[in-house]
């Protein structure tokens, strides 16, 4: 595995921590506009491909991706995410029905786990290269159906970013699927630490983790088109 280079970070990681800051200060400070370009860091293309049924099979989707911490830190965040979490569940199952008071607990659920990503995901810098593994990037499977099938076959994959009007960047690596482990219940969690989602909704949701072989800088600027970073 390798890192992910400071090229790469500088533009994917530490502004996903003002974003995040942005959004707390309130509507005023982060415009739909941009939450829309700023969520493409958050929404790369992930692209599979296997042998299957006599020829070979491509497959690309839009996910949500985001990072994980280093074992010695996943205790601590886990069990921090899990409180907020059982929380939100218990005010959801009170609100049953109350519409006024579900909207109410969505928004205090986004502003409790925005807070908690800065505490625990989204570090400023030193902190940050302490704590989170940079040689991986997550991902949850929420549909479970081509993607799923190509990676019971073939575990290689890329992620593929792009913010208009030229930014673009490739990770390549190999994914490991996890359920029922520490890595499964942190990036569970984390999916579920901003967008409130009510239990009966959760189900099995594999995770995958991309274990970071090349990054490719793809921009259409004079160091990007194609050259390799990592």
């Amino acid at each position: 595995m390798v890192r992910l280079p400071e090229k790469f970070l500088e533009w994917n990681y530490y502004p996903r921590r003002r974003l995040i800051e942005e959004m707390l200060a309130g509507p005023s400070h982060a415009s739909p506009e941009k939450l829309a370009l700023e969520f493409t860091r958050h929404n790369p293309v992930l692209v599979t491909a296997a042998q299957m049924g006599g020829g070979i099979r491509v497959n690309g989707k839009v996910v949500g991706c985001g990072y994980v911490l280093r074992r010695e830190y996943m205790a601590e965040a886990v069990k921090a995410f899990s409180d907020h979490i059982a929380e939100s569940d218990e005010a959801y199952e009170e609100a049953r029905g109350d519409r006024a008071a579900l909207r109410r607990l969505y928004a205090e659920h986004a502003a409790r786990g925005a807070r908690l990503m800065l505490r625990y995901v989204y570090l400023p810098r030193g902190e940050a290269e302490e704590r989170v593994d940079f040689e991986k990037l997550a991902t949850v499977e929420l549909a479970m159906k081509e993607t799923w099938r190509i990676v019971q076959r073939s575990r290689a994959a890329s992620l593929v970013f792009f913010q208009p009007p030229v930014v673009s960047f490739e990770v390549k690596g190999r994914l490991s699927v996890h359920l029922g482990d520490e890595y499964h219940r942190l990036v569970t969690l984390i999916h579920d630490a901003y967008h409130y989602t009510p239990p009966e909704h959760r189900g099995e949701r594999p995770v995958y983790i991309l274990h970071v072989e090349e990054v490719y800088d793809k921009s259409a600027t004079a160091s990007g088109f194609g050259r390799r970073i990592a």
